[in-house]
């Protein structure tokens, strides 16, 4: 016995909709409470989480009792990239005879 199509059409019709309703969620909308506004908040404070674990690496050597420590120009080829992100606990500095120590341990 031939099924009808009808079941068919009305399945695809519910995915359609469905699809569309995500769709709607996902992309955002203007106000406060769609997806994409809900998870700024959460993925900036993620975001400054897991910079947070970085090592603190600074590509000179260690400066010495009386010297000045090199200072770095400032990247203006990384506009978007916080710098407060950074770990800023001394005893954590990475210099790179500390690398090349490691390296060679």
């Amino acid at each position: 016995m031939p099924q009808s199509s009808e079941p068919v059409g009305e399945l695809l019709r519910l995915i359609g909709m469905f699809c569309r309703s995500i769709e709607h969620v996902v992309e955002g909308t203007p106000d406060d409470d769609g997806l994409i506004q809900a998870l700024r908040e959460p993925q900036m404070v993620f975001k400054k989480a897991i910079r947070h674990t970085a090592p603190d690496f600074r590509p000179h050597t260690r400066p010495t009792l009386f010297g000045k420590p090199t200072v770095l120009p400032k990247l203006d080829f990384l506009p978007d990239e916080e710098i407060e992100g950074r770990p800023s606990d001394p005893s954590r500095i990475i210099y790179i005879e500390d690398v090349m120590k490691k390296a060679n341990s």
